[in-house]
């Protein structure tokens, strides 16, 4: 058993030689770099217990900055629904008051025009009274004239009548 164990020795030499012969990577830390940072890290977590600390002051600044921009949107919206209902409401009145107005307008063109057929009527009522004022005087005038000319003529006409019947006249 002696020579299995010697081989075995040998064989383990002569690796632990070609690996020696064998450039190593570079080893970054050793093994008193490690036991140095093992006993750094509670400074470590300390400085790691810092940065999650401010993370977390500068998370809850954001998500209070957040609830706030959120809070402000929402007040906007609410204040833009309600300038819309405000504007939809007097829209509406608007409308309403305007089309109470075209119906207003519309009845006093009617009524316009009925008071001007009503008028054009009076003013050829009137008009026709004076025509028939002004005939009935120039009738009045025109048999005042003749029954004027007619007595006169007639007086004449007796007048000559006598006088050619040898008479002279009224006085004798």
């Amino acid at each position: 058993m002696l020579i299995p164990l010697r081989k075995a020795l040998m064989m383990t030499g002569l690796i632990a030689i070609m690996l020696a012969a064998v450039p190593q990577p570079a080893v970054h830390a050793g093994f008193f770099d490690r036991i140095k940072q093992i006993y750094d890290a509670p400074k470590q977590i300390d400085e790691l217990e810092g940065k999650y600390l401010e993370a977390k002051a500068e998370l809850a600044e954001q998500q209070r900055r957040l609830a706030e921009a959120q809070q402000a949107a929402e007040e906007a919206a609410r204040r833009q629904q309600e300038q819309l209902a405000a504007t939809q409401q007097s829209t509406a009145e608007f409308m309403q008051k305007q089309d109470e107005l075209s119906a207003q307008n519309q009845q006093l063109i009617e009524q316009n025009a009925s008071l001007q057929a009503e008028l054009a009527q009076m003013r050829e009522e009137r008009r026709s009274f004076w025509d028939k004022l002004m005939t009935t005087g120039i009738t009045l005038v025109a048999l005042l004239a003749v029954y004027i000319v007619s007595l006169r003529l007639w007086r004449y006409l007796v007048w000559r009548r006598q006088r050619s019947a040898g008479g002279s006249g009224i006085s004798g």
